[in-house]
C-alpha cells in the first residue's frame, strides 16, 4: 500500500467531520481549532501507516 494513502485519508475524514459539524451546529470552537484537528488527523494517518508496516514484518 502506498504510504501516502492513510495520512491523506486521515486529513479527508477529519475535514469532512469538521465541515459537517460546522454546517449542522453553531459551535465556534471548530473554526478556532480546525487546522489543529486537520494536522492531528494527518498524524493519526501516519501512525496508522507505521502500525500497519510493523504488522507486515
Amino acid at each position: 500500500m502506498n504510504k501516502k494513502i492513510l495520512p491523506a485519508a486521515g486529513i479527508i475524514i477529519v475535514t469532512i467531520i469538521l465541515v459537517t459539524i460546522n454546517e449542522l451546529t453553531e459551535l465556534t470552537f471548530i473554526k478556532d481549532y480546525a487546522l489543529i484537528f486537520i494536522i492531528s488527523g494527518m498524524l493519526f494517518g501516519v501512525l496508522l501507516t507505521k502500525l500497519s508496516g510493523r504488522s507486515k514484518e
